[in-house]
This record gives structure tokens, C-alpha cells and sequence, in this order.
């Protein structure tokens, strides 16, 4: 099931735990996503960023060997 926007369930869960001033790693979202019941691997968690990233949904940056994400800051419509 994919919802409106071409995102699927997981991807707009993950992406309501994002913010546009406050980027977060992989670990931090996979933690945030355990804290509300969803309990899912690393690299799982990771695949899904890296999809929304590849999407234009997300930005990330490096810091130091990782990679931090948050949500694409939009022009108003």
C-alpha cells in the first residue's frame, strides 16, 4: 500500500519522527521509532532514509562517518 505522495506506510512514520531544524541520525530515528512500538534493525531503518533522501522528501549531511537527515524544507506553495 502506497499513501498519497508516492510514500509508503513506513516512510511517512519515519519522516513524522524528522525535523526540518534538527537533523538526527540513523540511530536516533531507529530509537524514536523503538520509544513508540515499532521495533525495527538499523539497516532497515537506514534503507528508508536513504529512500526518502533519494526521493527529495529528506536532506542529509555527513557528520564525521555518519549521515544525519531531516525533513527538505519546502518553498511555500
Amino acid at each position: 500500500m502506497v499513501a498519497e505522495g508516492g510514500l509508503g506506510p513506513l516512510e511517512m512514520r519515519v519522516l513524522g519522527l524528522l525535523d526540518p531544524d534538527a537533523p538526527a541520525s540513523v540511530q536516533q530515528i531507529q530509537e524514536r521509532l523503538a520509544k513508540s512500538g515499532t521495533d525495527l534493525a538499523y539497516t532497515t531503518v537506514m534503507t528508508v532514509l536513504g529512500r526518502l533522501h533519494e526521493k527529495g522528501v529528506v536532506t542529509r549531511r555527513r557528520d564525521g562517518r555518519r549521515y544525519v537527515y531531516c525533513t527538505a524544507k519546502r518553498a511555500p506553495a
